[in-house]
């Protein structure tokens, strides 16, 4: 069981596992792309960062696939020729979590997947497996920062304009409210003549009767009454019947969302969406108290865009960097779930690792220096303590604080800290010496003691 209105760190596949059946009205996912890249970049808060994460070597996860779902998708990769390999354990890998996520939604949930077009078309035909061909609802394009830089005369293809979302329904018991964006039109006269027959739809009209195959509008009794209100007439020109469209401030969105683009740069976090873009699919799908789902949370628009329309959240992601992001993000004391045990510990990145202890944990400043740091990862208490952070995975030793100690002499510094799983027994005797013979005191503290 799990709770709501947190962010878990960890694998969603796992997470997912925990939640209930049928008990998400929304989910929203912005998985990786399949786009080949290393992704880098530099969160600045009180401190500089820096963030990666891969959306490469998808090939090194084929084991980890379940081996039946895998053996199906490999049996496709023999039929083609060229394309990228790793497509398939990519597909694999996605369709192991989306089965997770049809079994969680509620039976008047939705689905929307932003993708774009590296492996759109291979998650859709997926899709329709998992959730229902008929269950389909939209394609929807969302407009993407593009360069309009033209830097030579012939190219080999076009820039991409757009990223894809994927809206599907669980059943037909879903319905959206209309999005809407701003348009000032004055009020016009409509067509009253509609496609398709319907039966007695066909009445004669200002002496007319639609073409066949057609129909009216309205019943005879509305348009009766309309015509007496002045909102029904017929075309001064051509006869044909028209009715008055009130004057509107806005028009309603079809597929097409150009008025926005997908990105944004607010929180400097790689592949960050548009706050705009989530609130706009949330207040679609969902009323107030609803509980949305994003198995893929990124730096957290999805949920901190939740929160702000006043509905419930569960938030999942891997990176403890990411859920730090979020936890940073949104209000009222949002917690992390997960991601301290110590098999999780030790399996992280050694800089993300001295970030978590350091930032998160110990209130600390980050060294921005990733190499010659000179044996400081950090600094607590208004950067007058350095710290040095071990995820070793043997005992740390009387040379390591011997080194330490020279990092505070050259800082001019009387105290330090060394945070580590565990330490040997000299390395104890050597703190007292070094207290004891050059003033300089430095607390031994384990990881466990730390997150205790």
């Amino acid at each position: 069981m799990t709770e709501n209105n947190v962010i878990y760190c960890g694998d969603c596949l796992e997470v997912m596992k925990k939640i209930p059946d049928e008990s998400i009205d929304l989910i929203y996912l912005d998985p990786p792309f399949f786009s080949q890249k290393e992704y880098e970049n530099f969160w600045i808060k009180d401190q500089v960062t820096s963030l990666r994460f891969s959306d490469k070597d998808w090939e090194t996860l084929r084991s980890s696939i379940n081996p039946n779902l895998l053996k199906e998708y490999e049996a496709i990769e023999k039929r083609w020729k060229g394309g990228h390999r790793g497509i398939y354990v990519y597909i694999a890998y996605m369709r192991e979590r989306l089965e997770q996520c049809w079994r969680l939604l509620k039976k008047d949930g939705a689905i929307y997947l932003h993708c774009d077009w590296h492996a759109g078309h291979y998650l859709k035909m997926m899709m329709d497996e998992v959730f229902g061909y008929d269950n389909f609802r939209n394609e929807i394009a969302v407009r993407r920062i593009r360069k309009n830089v033209r830097e030579r005369k012939e190219v080999k293809k076009l820039n991409v304009g757009y990223e894809t979302i994927f809206f599907y329904a669980k059943s037909d018991n879903h319905f959206i409210k209309l999005p809407t964006r701003k348009e000032v039109k004055a009020e016009r006269w409509h067509d009253f003549e509609a496609s398709g027959y319907r039966t007695g739809m066909d009445y004669d009209l200002f002496g007319r009767k639609p073409k066949r195959g057609n129909h009216w509008r309205w019943t005879k009794e509305r348009a009766e009454k309309s015509i007496k209100d002045g909102i029904l007439r017929a075309n001064p020109n051509t006869g044909k019947p028209q009715y008055l469209v009130p004057a509107s401030t806005e028009v309603t969105l079809d597929t097409l969302w150009g008025d926005l683009i997908s990105s944004s740069f607010k929180h400097g976090y790689p592949t960050e969406k548009n706050e705009v873009l989530l609130a706009r699919i949330i207040e679609m799908s969902t009323n107030k108290g609803d509980l949305i789902l994003d198995p893929f949370c990124g730096c957290g628009t999805a949920i901190a865009s939740a929160q702000k329309l006043n509905r419930n959240f569960i938030g999942i992601d891997i990176s403890r960097i990411a859920c730090d992001v979020m936890k940073h993000r949104l209000e009222n004391g949002i917690k992390v779930i997960g991601g301290e045990t110590e098999v999780e510990l030790r399996k992280m990145d050694p800089h993300d690792f001295a970030r978590l202890v350091i930032v998160e944990m110990l209130n600390g400043t980050i060294n921005p220096k990733k190499s010659g740091d000179m044996g400081i990862d950090g600094w607590i208490e208004f950067m007058t303590i350095p710290v040095q952070v071990k995820r070793w995975g043997h005992k740390v030793g009387r040379p390591e604080i011997d080194k330490f100690k020279t990092a505070i002499d050259r800082g001019k510094k009387t105290a330090g800290m060394v945070v580590a799983f565990e330490f040997s027994r000299d390395c104890y005797n050597e703190v007292e010496r070094i207290k004891k013979e050059d003033k300089i005191e430095i607390k031994l503290k384990t990881v466990k003691e730390i997150f205790n």
